[in-house]
């Protein structure tokens, strides 16, 4: 006697491979890390004025005293660091695309636009989004 064949799951096996890693992650990384030093050299620059380490004085600055452009800077430069530190580390879920698809926009905002518009192109590609388990 011949045997049926198995009956057909609709469910895939659970033996799948997780998406291969799409080559924009690389970038993406590489990224984060730039942003990370540009913030910690603001932050640094921000120290420097609070400390008076750099010859400036109120004129050089529109009249601004040196050590409260320090404090700005320094926490301007702290503020923006966080997020981009936090983003190096997060886990692969469907909320943390969302997440870096705002680290890449927040980075359109400045000089760092021609870095921003190709990781943005390939960020939302099918495959990240897929690498992610984002469903929509």
């Amino acid at each position: 006697m011949e045997s049926a064949p198995p009956p057909h799951s609709p469910l895939p096996p659970s033996n799948t491979a997780s998406p291969e890693t799409p080559g924009v992650i690389l970038w993406y990384k590489v990224y984060l890390i730039v942003m990370c030093l540009m913030f910690i050299c603001v932050a640094g620059l921000g120290a420097a004025l609070m400390t008076g380490l750099f010859p400036v004085t109120a004129e050089d600055l529109d009249g601004m005293p040196p050590q409260f452009m320090g404090i700005i800077y320094t926490g301007i430069g702290v503020a923006i660091l966080i997020p981009y530190v936090v983003a190096l580390f997060l886990p692969r879920r469907q909320w943390t695309w969302i997440y870096h698809l705002v680290m890449i926009c927040i980075g359109m905002t400045g000089c760092t636009i021609i870095a921003s518009i190709p990781l943005l192109i390939f960020w939302i590609k099918p495959e990240v989004k897929d690498y992610y388990k984002r469903r929509f």
